[in-house]
C-alpha cells in the first residue's frame, strides 16, 4: 500500500484507489481546516441540519460520547449484580427487545462468549409464532432469567412478548413471577411504569441523551454481557482508550473516526455505498450490530450507505464497482491474501486488527463517531429515522383488523417474478426480507440463494428477517437510495401463538407486520415482491428459491 492509495494507522490499514484515495486525503485535509472532530465533540448540532427543530433533537441524542466515562461508574453494580444472578442458579437468560436493545447483547455473547457458571443468553427479538416456539422450547421457565429491553418501552413487539412470557412464567412459578424479570429502559417510559406494576426484580436505566443505535456502551449492552461474564470493565477501558484516539485535539490525518467516516461518505458519494462487511466467524454479529447503525442513520432523504453484512470473504471478481469494504482481522484470524486480493482487483477496504474480545468496546466507540461523521459529511441527520414510523402506522391498521376477525386480502404484486428480478440492475442491491422463524435450516436456504444472486448479477444482496430488519435496515429502505429491489416472504404459520391480553395472535401481528412494510415501500416507489408460503419448512422455501433462480435465468 502506498501514501497515494490509502493511509495507515495503529489498528487501521487502508486502500482506496488513486482517484478515490485523492478524495478521501482531499476530505481529511478539509475535516482538518474545519475543526470536524473537535466541533463533534463540542456536540455542535449544526454538523447534521440547519433546522432548529431537528439541532434541539439532536442535542439531546450525543450522550454516546461520554458513555464510556457514564457507564464505566456502574461496573461494581453490574458486577454485583451479575453475581446475584449467578448465585441464583439461573440457567438461562432470555433478552427480549428490538434493534439497537438487542444487537449489541448479541455482539457480546459471540465475541466475548459465556463465561463458566452464568447464565447463557438468548435474544429473542421477532414475533413470529415458530421462533417464539422455539426458544420456549429450549428453556426451564422457572431457571430462567427474562431481560426487558427498550428505550421507549412501547413497541408493540416488546410488550406483546413481554405479556406472553410473563403469562408463561406466572403458570410455573406463581406470584414469584416478576421476580424473574428484569428491565432496562429510560426513566419514565411505559416499561418502566408496568414494571413497577408487577414488581419486577429490577429496573435500570438507559441513558435519555442516547440513542437506541449508539446504545452499545451503556447498560442496554452492558448488563446482558455482565450477567454471562464478560469483564465490562475491560471492554470499556477500550472503549476510553478509542475515544481518545478519536477526540478533537488529534489531527484528522492521525484520528481513526475522521479518516473511517469521511471515506465511508466519499465512497458513498462516488457510488461506492455497499459498505461490505467481511468479517471472521466470532465477529460475524459485529456487523449486524454496524447494519443498524449505518442503515438508520445514514439511509434518509434519498441518501444513505448500504451495509452488507454476511456475504463472507469470496474472489473479488464477483464484486461490482458499488463496493466498499469493511475488514476485521486478528493474530489468531489474519485477512492479508483477502486484503491484498482486494487490491489487486481496485477494491477500497479499510481492515481493523480486533486482537482481544474485549477490544470490541472500541470497536463500538470508532463505529459510531465515525458514522456521526459520515453522515455530517453526507448532510444528513444521523440520529433521527423520520420513515419509520410510516411502516408502524400501516401494521397498527392492519392488524386492527384481522384481531376483529375481518379478512385482509394479502398484498401481491402485479408483476410475474421474472419481470420483478429483470428490474435489478447494475448499482442496485437486492433485499431479501423474510418473514420466517430464524432457524439453520431456513437461514442456510436464504443465504444459498442471496449468494446464486450476487454471481448470478454482481449485485449486493441483503438478508433480513422480519419484523427484526424494521428495527435495523427498514429506514434505508425507504428513506435512502431508490435503487433497490424488495422480496418480502411470508408464510402460514404452523401453529399460531396468542397474545394473552390481547385479541391477536403472534402470526397476526407479523402477518400484519409484513403487509404494513410491504405498503410502505410501495408507497415510496419502490420495487416490491410478495410471496407467501403455505408452510414456514425447509421444503416450502426450498421450492420458492428454486423458482427465483429460475428466474434469474429466464
Amino acid at each position: 500500500m502506498t501514501q497515494e492509495t490509502g493511509v495507515s494507522l495503529e489498528d487501521m490499514r487502508t486502500f482506496f484507489g488513486e482517484e478515490d484515495g485523492s478524495a478521501v486525503r482531499e476530505w481529511i485535509d478539509r475535516a482538518r481546516r474545519t475543526s470536524l472532530a473537535a466541533r463533534l465533540w463540542k456536540k455542535e448540532t449544526a454538523l447534521w441540519t440547519k433546522d432548529a427543530a431537528g439541532q434541539a433533537e439532536i442535542a439531546q441524542r450525543l450522550g454516546w460520547l461520554e458513555a464510556p466515562d457514564r457507564a464505566s461508574k456502574t461496573v461494581p453494580e453490574l458486577t454485583a449484580f451479575a453475581a446475584e444472578v449467578k448465585a441464583d442458579g439461573y440457567t438461562n437468560t432470555v433478552l427480549i427487545g428490538m434493534g439497537g436493545s438487542s444487537l449489541a447483547a448479541e455482539v457480546y455473547r459471540n465475541v466475548c462468549g459465556l463465561k463458566a457458571g452464568h447464565p447463557e443468553l438468548t435474544v429473542l427479538d421477532s414475533t413470529d409464532p415458530g421462533r417464539v416456539r422455539d426458544v420456549e422450547a429450549r428453556l426451564d421457565l422457572t431457571k430462567t432469567l427474562f431481560l426487558v429491553s427498550s428505550k421507549s418501552g412501547g413497541t408493540i413487539e416488546l410488550v406483546s412478548l413481554y405479556k406472553y412470557f410473563a403469562d408463561r412464567v406466572r403458570s410455573v412459578s406463581g406470584e414469584s413471577w416478576a421476580k424473574q424479570f428484569v428491565v432496562i429502559t429510560d426513566p419514565g417510559s411505559p416499561l418502566e411504569a408496568s414494571a413497577r406494576k408487577d414488581g419486577v426484580r429490577r429496573v435500570f436505566h438507559g441513558y435519555p441523551d442516547v440513542g437506541g443505535r449508539f446504545s452499545a456502551l451503556t447498560l442496554f449492552g452492558l448488563v446482558p454481557a455482565a450477567l454471562i461474564g464478560v469483564d465490562v470493565a475491560k471492554v470499556l477501558a477500550s472503549a476510553k482508550t478509542m475515544a481518545a484516539r478519536c477526540a478533537g485535539s488529534v489531527d484528522a490525518s492521525e484520528n481513526p473516526a475522521v479518516v473511517l467516516g469521511t471515506a465511508m461518505a466519499v465512497l458513498a458519494e462516488s457510488g461506492r455505498d455497499k459498505l461490505t462487511f467481511a468479517l471472521p466467524r466470532r465477529l460475524a454479529s459485529f456487523g449486524d450490530w454496524a447494519e443498524q447503525l449505518v442503515a438508520e442513520s445514514s439511509g434518509k432523504e434519498d441518501v444513505g450507505i448500504v451495509p452488507v453484512v454476511g456475504e463472507g470473504s469470496d474472489k473479488p471478481g464477483v464484486y461490482g464497482a458499488d463496493r466498499f469494504f469493511a475488514v476485521m482481522e486478528s493474530s489468531q484470524e489474519p485477512a492479508e491474501a483477502f486484503t491484498a486480493a482486494l487490491e489487486r482487483a481496485g477494491q477500497p477496504y479499510v481492515s481493523l486488527r480486533v486482537d482481544s474480545p474485549e477490544d470490541i468496546g472500541g470497536q463500538f466507540f470508532l463505529w459510531e463517531a465515525a458514522t456521526a461523521i459520515a453522515c455530517s459529511l453526507l448532510k444528513v441527520n444521523a440520529f433521527d429515522q423520520p420513515d419509520v414510523q410510516s411502516a408502524k402506522d400501516r401494521t397498527k391498521t392492519i392488524l386492527s383488523k384481522l384481531s376483529a376477525g375481518a379478512q385482509v386480502e394479502l398484498r401481491r404484486s402485479e408483476h410475474t417474478l421474472e419481470a420483478f428480478w429483470d428490474n435489478l440492475e447494475e448499482g442496485d442491491y437486492a433485499a431479501i426480507l423474510a418473514f420466517l422463524p430464524d432457524r439453520p435450516e431456513l437461514r442456510s436456504e436464504l443465504e444459498g440463494l442471496a449468494d446464486a444472486i450476487r454471481r448470478k448479477t454482481r449485485s449486493a444482496v441483503t438478508l433480513g428477517f422480519g419484523p427484526r430488519y424494521l428495527h435495523s435496515t427498514g429506514q434505508l429502505h425507504k428513506g435512502g437510495p431508490g435503487r433497490a429491489i424488495f422480496h418480502i416472504i411470508t408464510a402460514e404459520p404452523a401453529e399460531d401463538v396468542a397474545v394473552p391480553g390481547e385479541s391477536y395472535t403472534f402470526g397476526q401481528l407479523e402477518t400484519a407486520q409484513a403487509m404494513g412494510d410491504y405498503t410502505a415501500l410501495e408507497e415510496k416507489g419502490r420495487w416490491v415482491f410478495h410471496s407467501r408460503l403455505e408452510r414456514p419448512d425447509a421444503a416450502s422455501l426450498k421450492a420458492l428459491c428454486g423458482s427465483v433462480r429460475k428466474a434469474l435465468t429466464a
